[in-house]
């Protein structure tokens, strides 16, 4: 019985720092959001690039917020276009067109 209550306790504890920890907790995408602009749109042009998609320029960046356990991102690119970037835990990222997002039964990208 001592090590029940003994453990509920310590569970009524921890739960304050359990629920300050986000549901979808991504730490690549954290490491994104802690990176000052331009840093920022440089690393989601690379992997915008680095999928074989055109981005000569990014001239617009923003975050849309969770997506499962992703980060989803939109860029605009001159020339290119609109993009969506989703960012996973272990560095990997996702990238497919905004014309695309609503056929794939993705979020669209909304505005810029």
């Amino acid at each position: 019985m001592r090590a029940l209550i003994g453990g509920l306790i310590g569970l009524v504890l921890t739960a304050p720092a359990l629920a300050a920890t986000p549901y979808w907790a991504n730490p690549f995408n954290q490491k994104l959001l802690a990176l000052g602009q331009a840093d920022r749109d440089g690393a989601l042009r690379r992997s915008i690039t680095s999928s074989d998609e055109k981005c000569g320029r990014l001239s617009r960046s923003a975050y849309r917020g969770p997506y499962g356990n992703l980060g989803m991102w939109v860029a605009h690119c001159e020339p290119g276009g609109d993009y969506s970037v989703f960012t996973g835990p272990d560095g990997s990222v996702q990238v497919r067109q905004c014309a695309d997002m609503k056929g794939l039964k993705l979020p669209e990208c909304g505005k810029l």
